[in-house]
């Protein structure tokens, strides 16, 4: 794994600052309701791919979320239509890339007028996590504990038979004293035994590790998306940095679900970057996350906010209920 993919993985994913959301006052609020979704199939079969049993719970969620579902039949005035132009994700290799175009479009279905229309495309590569400090650890603690083991067991085994034994059978004085006969000490067949055991052990614990790690890569189901699992849909995204609006991110070792998590962040940023463009169209502000804070830097976010006419709602304020008893990062000035 590169350096500059190494820092990606330890990076946090940025905080939320806006939200989309219709209000009241606009006038797609409560009033749209699925049509249908053409160009993508109904599930995915014997590789991963984009498909609707992932896609329709994201959609739904989308519009409860955003304000826009209709809350019942009789108040869904407008259709949502999305028809899929072009959906491609990899299921096969390292890094898996994909792209997908769709047609999105809102229907009057008083009029049969189309009120929105518009193509929206989005990019994401699901980077495989290559060798890192993860699997040197793992190959650490998988081969670590035998070595030590084999080496103490050695070590006791020399320093008995080559330091007390030679000590006691070359000292006549300290067996009158004790009162006790020499010991019979090991052959040199004996230890070449020993030694020979120490090295096989120890070789295998070293080698046990690393080569864990090798066949971890070396497995085919890292590089092709098979379901030879059962079968689940639900997102499942990467950690990356910009969330839904991310055009890469490291995925996980499987390749299943490499490909699940690809598949994801199409659609969820196929779907974002619809609702951030039918707000624009729809002049629809977003409304801005401020801190629920007291501090100047706080007043100065939601003065700006309020200037350039954006909605502001503020984060959750009990998080700031508990009072601070920290007293700081201690040092001390005695010599």
């Amino acid at each position: 794994m590169s350096q500059a993919d190494t820092l990606e993985m330890q990076r946090p994913v940025l905080p939320v600052t806006h939200y989309v959301k219709w209000y009241a006052e606009d006038r797609l609020q409560y009033s749209i309701q699925l049509d249908y979704i053409s160009g993508m199939s109904q599930r995915d079969y014997l590789f991963e791919e984009p498909n609707q049993e992932m896609f329709l719970p994201m959609v739904r969620q989308a519009l409860y979320q955003t304000g826009l579902g209709a809350k019942s039949g009789a108040g869904a005035r407008y259709a949502l239509q999305i028809e899929f132009l072009d959906l491609d994700a990899d299921a096969f290799g390292r890094n898996f890339a994909g792209k997908t175009n769709a047609i999105y479009r809102l229907v009057d279905r008083r009029t049969n007028e189309t009120v929105y229309e518009n193509t929206i495309g989005s990019r994401f590569v699901a980077k495989y996590p290559g060798l890192n400090e993860d699997d040197a650890s793992f190959a650490y603690d998988v081969s670590a504990p035998g070595v030590i083991a084999a080496t103490r067991a050695f070590g006791a085994f020399s320093l008995y038979e080559g330091g007390l034994v030679e000590l006691w059978n070359n000292n006549q004085k300290l067996q009158n004293f004790f009162g006790g006969d020499s010991i019979d000490e090991v052959s040199q067949a004996g230890w070449n035994d020993a030694y020979q055991s120490y090295a096989w052990v120890t070789g295998i614990s070293a080698l046990s590790g690393p080569a864990l790690v090798l066949l971890g890569q070396v497995n085919p189901l890292n590089y092709v998306s098979l379901q030879l699992e059962p079968r689940s849909e639900s997102a499942d995204f990467t950690k990356a940095r910009r969330r839904s609006l991310s055009e890469t991110g490291i995925g996980s070792r499987s390749a299943r679900e490499r490909a699940n998590e690809l598949n994801s962040h199409l659609l969820a940023q196929s779907l974002t970057v619809f609702l951030l463009d039918l707000a624009q169209k729809e002049d629809v502000r977003l409304t801005q996350l401020v801190p629920c804070g007291s501090s100047p830097s706080d007043a100065s976010d939601i003065i700006e906010a309020v200037r350039q006419r954006a909605r502001v709602v503020s984060d959750d304020c009990r998080l700031y209920a508990a009072p601070d008893t920290s007293m700081g990062v201690g040092i001390t000035a005695y010599k």
